[in-house]
């Protein structure tokens, strides 16, 4: 379960001070913002980082007494919805900054730690970072292997490689997840610490140049026998996990705002461009293939911020929310923004694949939502296997009680029931893991649904009866699709048929790995401070 933890202004103030900082942002982004150009040069301008920081919004979870705003979730959610609906990349960094960067910070710090760094990161001096992926470990902490060994004067050492670290180069502090050693050297609790990335040891890696998402940095980190002490440690030395969860959800319920702001912003491109666009039978508006696009695209951006803002409300209720909401917003915001981006371009036709409309900017940095913070098929997977534990778990508690939709538990109840002791189609691999793959993968679609469904039951006075009822419609072909136990399975081989089959194409297509010299960065060496 998530909680809150901490505590905002009251609502009355909350909402207009949102609401200026939603209207600034709109001036703002008219007069200051190129997006083309932060893509092209691969940097937010300085200015801008400034601009945002001086007014307060890298500060919107930081309570007021440490130098923040302290707004409401649904407040932070409105304004990242705003400004991923500028620019979708700063959206992703504005978030980056907010929960991985500083909550861990806010949240678990001690109090003499939280006045030192929180109004230097709530004001902008100085930036955030959450150092948790490895090459061998993304939202796994199992396979985290960084280590912290303690030393002899109660602190402790660090030493591992980060990778993928957004604003990692440009930040001041990270929060950076590792497995203490025992006495004997041998990892055990994994733990979360505050570390300034100016400490002796701490080396800044390469950049790594991102398909999307191209203004923030993106890095590798080095850890180098990084002298820690006991204040840094953020909780207690068995907290890490539970850093780690907390900063991940808070991240996926941020990320799933921006992707609804991303969402309505292609639909306001492609809705401008239907109405203004004739085509042989007439404007494309009138053309009923594109509003079948387009009516299923409201639908799905409907229900995404349906659940966005029920998730919101719920935080700012100070209700303890469970993991499995966090996991469906972010696992059905991010599919319907990858279908809003791809139809905008689609849709635009040629003017879509100009760089100078923003739709292939969309398209790349939409691309990556499906993947960070938990591929979607990871976090089906974890959905499903939430969903197929008995009925005391989070997903039934959830939809019968916070969300008031009893028919709609009971529904997903029978259904996962039927599914937890069902025989899968005689096509599907049914041995061991691999069933029980498929199983949660069925089940994940299921859960996702059903809280989609009860989010757009709890707000009906906002939605249109006909979204409801298409919600209602999809939740049921998910139940179908899971009681026949047929998931996509035309093509589905073993693995050994299918490395065979890919082998022959060595045959047709060669194996062809590119080797000709790029650019030559290295610095010569008769200018080094000392030859090699």
């Amino acid at each position: 379960m998530i909680k809150r933890r901490y505590t905002p202004i009251p609502k009355e103030l909350s909402a207009p001070c949102a609401d200026d900082l939603i209207a600034w942002l709109r001036s703002y982004a008219e007069r200051r913002v190129n997006s083309r150009l932060i893509d092209e040069r691969r940097c937010i301008p300085p200015y801008v980082v400034l601009d945002f920081a001086n007014h307060g919004l890298l500060g919107v979870q930081v309570e007021r007494k440490y130098g923040g705003l302290g707004l409401s979730n649904r407040d932070i959610a409105r304004i990242l919805e705003q400004v991923a609906a500028i620019d979708l990349g700063l959206g992703a960094w504005l978030t980056t900054s907010i929960f991985p960067g500083i909550r861990p910070i806010a949240t678990f710090a001690s109090e003499p730690l939280k006045n030192d760094i929180l109004p230097q990161l709530a004001r902008g001096r100085i930036l955030g970072a959450y150092a948790q992926t490895e090459v061998g470990a993304g939202s796994d902490f199992t396979k985290i292997s960084a280590k912290a060994v303690p030393t002899a004067g109660g602190g402790w050492k660090i030493s591992g490689d980060k990778v993928w670290i957004g604003n990692g180069s440009w930040s001041g502090v990270m929060t950076v997840m590792a497995k203490v050693c025992t006495s004997e050297g041998d990892p055990a609790d994994m733990a979360a610490f505050a570390v300034r990335t100016e400490q002796p040891g701490v080396v800044m890696g390469e950049e790594l140049l991102s398909m999307g998402m191209r203004g923030m940095v993106q890095s590798k980190i080095h850890l180098r026998d990084v002298h820690v002490e006991r204040s840094q440690l953020l909780g207690n030395l068995d907290d890490g996990v539970l850093v780690g969860v907390d900063s991940m959800m808070l991240t996926r319920f941020a990320l799933g705002a921006c992707a609804v702001g991303s969402m309505k912003r292609c639909l306001q491109l492609m809705n401008r461009f239907a109405a203004r666009r004739s085509i042989g039978a007439g404007r494309l508006s009138d053309n009923p293939i594109y509003c079948t696009y387009l009516g299923e695209l409201v639908a799905k951006t409907a229900a995404a911020d349906a659940l966005l803002y029920t998730v919101a409300d719920l935080l700012d209720s100070d209700s303890a929310v469970p993991l499995e909401a966090f996991v469906a917003c972010k696992m059905v915001s991010s599919e319907f923004l990858w279908e809003a981006a791809d139809r905008l371009v689609q849709v635009l036709g040629s003017r879509g694949y100009d760089e100078a409309n923003l739709a292939p900017q969309i398209l790349r940095d939409a691309r990556v939502f499906r993947i960070f913070e938990g591929t979607t098929e990871v976090l089906a997977d974890f959905l499903g296997s939430r969903g197929l534990v008995e009925e005391s778990s989070g997903v039934y508690g959830f939809l019968r009680n916070e969300l008031a939709s009893p028919e709609v538990a009971d529904k997903v109840a029978s259904c996962l029931s039927e599914l937890r002791v069902a025989t899968l189609s005689p096509r599907a691999p049914t041995t061991g893991s691999v069933s029980h793959s498929w199983r949660c993968a069925l089940a994940g679609d299921v859960v996702a649904w059903a809280f989609l469904v009860a989010s757009l039951n709890r707000r009906p006075s906002g939605t249109q009866p006909h979204i409801i009822e298409w919600a209602r419609v999809a939740l049921d072909a998910a139940i179908g699709r899971a009681l026949t136990r047929r998931p996509d399975e035309s093509a589905l081989s073993s693995p050994s048929e299918l490395s065979a089959a890919i082998s022959r194409y060595d045959g047709e297509i060669g194996v062809v790995e590119q080797s000709l010299a790029g650019e030559c960065r290295e610095f010569d060496p008769l200018l080094r401070r000392a030859m090699a």
